[in-house]
């Protein structure tokens, strides 16, 4: 009885497919978790349940599997951002748009990812506000500039919204809100601690509310 070297082939690509997705998805949870310093290759292995060798032989360096980390799901995030803000212009005749509806499409499919989308999304999102918080002298945060099409699309929109507005008062007003929202998807807790238990950002409706009223403020001058 003959092999057909075909399937055999697809046998193999399967068995590297499966094993890279086991590398990337203990490295998504490692390194949301415990940042990319704080993780090891031999943590990633532990965790996957793969020979260190094949970590080599697929990726290369710790490096270059956050790289194909971020990848992974970057093109999915980036388009339903975007989306989010095509809809919005859609549903207001491609107008400029009120400020509070250009924080809501900013934020909120980052908050339902993060909440909503499962466990995988959850560490994906934390682990970009992690690269995002980072120092700009980082020797990793490269990985993440796959993003800055998605906020400067948005900072032009801020612009649109108010155009009497000081460009220093919109670029202000949206690292602002950027910095508030890595708060959140790193998921610190510090509104929890504050409040002892009493008020939550896991409630995403409040979450954007209360965001859309404190910093359509700071999108304009004193």
């Amino acid at each position: 009885m003959s092999i057909d070297p075909s399937a055999t082939v697809k046998t193999d690509q399967k068995r590297s497919s499966n094993t890279k997705k086991c590398i990337l998805d203990a490295a998504e949870n490692l390194f949301a978790d415990c940042g990319f310093h704080g993780t090891s290759l031999r943590d990633i292995t532990t965790l996957s349940g793969v020979r260190i060798s094949l970590c080599y032989y697929h990726f290369g360096s710790k490096n270059n599997i956050l790289q194909a980390v971020v990848d992974r799901r970057a093109e999915e995030h980036i388009q339903g951002m975007l989306g989010s803000l095509r809809h919005s212009l859609a549903a207001h005749g491609h107008n400029p748009l009120p400020v509070t509806v250009l924080i809501e499409a900013y934020l909120r499919p980052c908050l339902e990812r993060h909440q909503c989308h499962g466990p995988g999304w959850r560490s994906y999102i934390r682990l970009l506000a992690h690269l995002a918080s980072e120092s700009a002298s980082s020797d990793y945060q490269k990985e993440f500039v796959i993003y800055d099409a998605v906020n400067q699309a948005f900072l032009t929109e801020f612009k649109r919204a108010l155009p009497d507005a000081d460009d220093s008062d919109i670029h202000w007003g949206f690292y602002f809100l950027q910095t508030a929202n890595i708060n959140i998807l790193l998921d610190t807790q510090l509104l929890e601690r504050q409040s002892d238990g009493c008020y939550s950002a896991g409630d995403i409706d409040d979450t954007v509310q209360r965001m859309q009223r404190f910093f359509s403020g700071g999108f304009t001058p004193m």
